[in-house]
């Protein structure tokens, strides 16, 4: 009953923590500008372009990873306005987004930081490759969607720090018997992926994603875009059975199977072995990417 109590306080704690997130993780106000064109029925390519462009620093991430393996293109993007026009005005959005979270949580120092850091940019890379594997079009959410899918315990590790400490030093003592995510519920009251989701919630991220950061552990809740959430939490376990993990053996839990039939609808008579196959891609997609990592880095 102690721990419940304790539990539930903490849950409230958070909450009131995310409740002024927007106050404490705010975007620049470039990243607004970007959202009201975005989101505006007769905002036009110069619009955006000009918005751009008036800040230097994301003018050169959008450009750098525009110009990456990731998007293929034969021919150099050298300005926002062709970067608008072959991308479009929600992959550049995503990107303005996405790149702007990465430099709010993007502390590099203690092992655990790096080795999540290193984790969330695998499941990015990953989860694009799940999603191609399934033959579904291609979209740059999937990155997104995977990078960003543990940006909850980036919130958790950062501005609940001590607690967090806390936690993974008792997941870590011989007495402990619970994994990562019973010991998240147990000392936090809630989820790294409810912090996560609500986050983007605040941030108006576009719905797909933030739910797929939601609900990257439980796929099979009905969201607006089952696959994509498929995608993201298989591509997180696959990451972490080959071993790219902050987390170590307490993070592991298994591929819901429920998920299936979804997936069958692209790819006929998929299975989880078919999925686990595809391990032994990781490291070369990895490697093929890594112009794109860096790039929001």
């Amino acid at each position: 009953m102690e721990g419940k109590l304790r539990s539930e306080n903490t849950r409230e704690m958070v909450l009131k923590l995310l409740s002024k997130a927007t106050d404490i993780l705010s975007l620049p106000f470039v990243v607004h500008q970007v959202l009201d064109v975005t989101s505006g029925k007769k905002s036009s390519a110069a619009d955006l372009t000009e918005i751009i462009e008036s800040d230097p620093a994301l003018t050169m991430k959008i450009l750098s990873v525009a110009n990456s393996p990731y998007y293929g293109f034969v021919k150099k993007i050298s300005t926002i306005s062709h970067a608008v026009v072959v991308l479009g005005f929600q992959e550049i959005q995503n990107l303005a987004l996405s790149t702007s979270v990465v430099q709010l949580f993007d502390r590099r120092g203690s092992e655990f930081t790096e080795r999540l850091w290193r984790h969330c940019f695998a499941v990015g890379v990953v989860t694009r490759m799940i999603a191609g594997y399934l033959n579904c079009r291609m979209d740059g959410k999937y990155f997104v969607g995977g990078l960003l899918h543990d940006v909850g315990k980036m919130f958790l590790s950062q501005y609940l720090s001590e607690r967090f400490t806390e936690m993974l030093a008792s997941m870590e003592s011989e007495e402990n018997k619970m994994t990562y995510h019973k010991l998240e519920e147990e000392y936090f009251g809630i989820s790294h992926a409810e912090v996560g989701g609500r986050l983007l919630d605040s941030w108006m991220f576009p719905p797909e994603i933030t739910e797929a950061v939601a609900f990257h552990h439980k796929p099979s809740v009905f969201t607006k875009d089952p696959v994509f959430v498929a995608c993201v939490h298989i591509a997180d376990l696959l990451c972490t059975v080959k071993g790219i993990s902050p987390l170590k053996e307490y993070y592991f839990l298994t591929i819901e199977k429920s998920i299936l039939p979804v997936l069958q609808g692209l790819k006929e008579n998929v299975s989880t072995d078919d999925l686990v196959s595809l391990i032994p891609q990781i490291d070369l997609e990895i490697d093929r990417q890594s112009n794109l990592v860096s790039s929001f880095r």
